[in-house]
């Protein structure tokens, strides 16, 4: 008994340290909180009143089958497309509202037939054709309706149907790349040019008419200097360089003291000099030259990385079928889809199981955990369905950064090679067009027509 009376709390003495708290000037910690909670909930809200507000349109794009455009050129697509990044004002932003508007680029196989659609901002309309266009002159691109438009779900009510999806996350920092379609390419062999979405275009032809499977890739386009200093930073995190200072919690409390006394007290107490601030500038040194081959590699991945446009990403799969049809085999296709996109020195794709995969094993009973496991996956379905349908960047986990060239890896048209063709489910333009001879004889007045 006396134990479990030292472990009750005396709450005597907790309101009378609260009670001086609050009476010494701590309710005006309390003030400050309040007033930021309520500024975060106020720009949250006039950001989704923005977005909301916005006109988005639903491009359908088809290519000839015979397509003999490399991956670069959809490379060079995603760096055009990055002009839909703009810079906004203080007002713009914190004011108003303003947020970063992003593209959402969809392959869907209903049915096992393959379609590529983007979700765009309408006034992006004419900059997104233009980037296609360029380089798919015999392209067909067509406004269509969202095809998840008459799609309805949720796992409290919804009895004719159900859903498997999960978010895509990197395993290791997103300055890291992955693999890209320049590390599919041998000069050497008979095909220069592998195709790493090949199997993954084969796997959702196998889609059943009564399925409906479908990658969501979203991507807003960032500033250089939104994630290039990260970058930079890494490297000569890698090589052993001394890494700039940076501005903490410490160095803003005790500006005022370093200000008043002509010295740092950062450094008189912790060390890193004798606080005087007329230290001796030391040359920058780094361990390159003792770095091991594949040290040097990981660096240069970086590096290259952080040559091309990036863009802030977020990669959703979703499964819908009817209940009494639901195939839970189709994950093969979930798991395998990226893999070959991950190395041993660049960085990997992986399923986000912990929080957005719809599926859970129990731990200890099955019974006893049934309802625990039967909550947290109406949760996880129901958010990741509306996610998905309303394109959301807002909803799920995280966003990570990958370059133009990442993206266009995980999204462009089938190749056709020597040797292959692009399946035959995927919607294709019916006929290669052409433009008219520039000598074509003119219908006028004097033509006898």
């Amino acid at each position: 008994m006396e134990v479990i009376v030292n472990l009750v709390p005396n709450f005597a003495v907790i309101f009378q340290i609260a009670f001086l708290f609050i009476t010494k000037g701590g309710w005006v910690l309390f003030v400050i909180g309040l007033i930021y909670m309520l500024w975060r909930m106020y720009y949250t809200e006039i950001r989704h009143q923005y977005v909301h507000n916005q006109e988005w349109i639903f491009l359908s794009i088809k290519v000839p089958r015979e397509n003999l455009v490399s991956t670069m050129a959809v490379d060079t697509i995603f760096t055009h497309m990055h002009a839909l990044h703009s810079s906004k004002t203080f007002a713009e932003t914190y004011m108003e509202g303003h947020d970063q508007l992003w593209y959402s680029l969809e392959i869907v196989s209903l049915g096992g037939k393959i379609s590529f659609v983007l979700r765009i901002p309408k006034n992006a309309k004419n900059l997104v054709e233009a980037a296609f266009y360029s380089h798919y002159p015999q392209a067909e691109i067509n406004v269509v309706n969202d095809y998840l438009e008459n799609v309805h779900y949720d796992p409290e009510t919804s009895t004719d149907i159900d859903v498997f999806g999960t978010e895509w996350k990197l395993e290791e920092d997103d300055v890291f790349p992955l693999k890209t379609f320049r590390d599919f390419e041998h000069p050497a062999a008979e095909e220069t040019i592998i195709d790493p979405l090949a199997n993954l275009f084969e796997s959702l032809t196998k889609i059943e008419p009564h399925e409906l499977f479908a990658i969501q890739i979203i991507i807003q386009p960032l500033g250089d200097n939104e994630w290039k200093p990260r970058a930079e930073r890494k490297v000569k995190e890698l090589i052993g360089e001394e890494l700039p200072h940076t501005v903490g919690f410490l160095d803003i409390l005790l500006a005022p003291f370093n200000w008043f006394a002509k010295f740092s007290y950062k450094d008189a107490l912790l060390g890193g000099g004798h606080g005087h601030g007329h230290e001796e500038e030391k040359a920058q040194k780094n361990n390159w030259m003792s770095l091991t081959e594949t040290e040097k590699e990981r660096v240069t991945l970086v590096e290259k990385k952080m040559s091309k446009p990036g863009y802030r990403t977020k990669i959703r799969f979703l499964y819908i079928a009817p209940k009494n049809n639901f195939d839970l085999t189709k994950r093969g296709i979930f798991i395998g889809a990226y893999r070959q996109m991950g190395s041993a020195m660049s960085n990997k794709l992986k399923p986000e199981t912990n929080r957005t995969w719809t599926g859970l094993t129990y731990k200890f009973s099955k019974e006893l955990e049934a309802p625990y496991m039967d909550y947290v996956l109406k949760i996880r379905k129901r958010r990741i369905f509306k996610g998905f349908k309303d394109r959301d960047i807002h909803l799920g986990m995280p966003m990570f950064i990958l370059n133009t060239e990442e993206v266009s890896t995980l999204y462009h048209f089938p190749i056709t090679t020597k040797t292959t063709m692009a399946p035959s489910a995927i919607e294709k333009t019916d006929s290669k067009k052409s433009q008219p001879p520039v000598d074509l004889p003119l219908a006028g007045p004097d033509s006898g027509f």
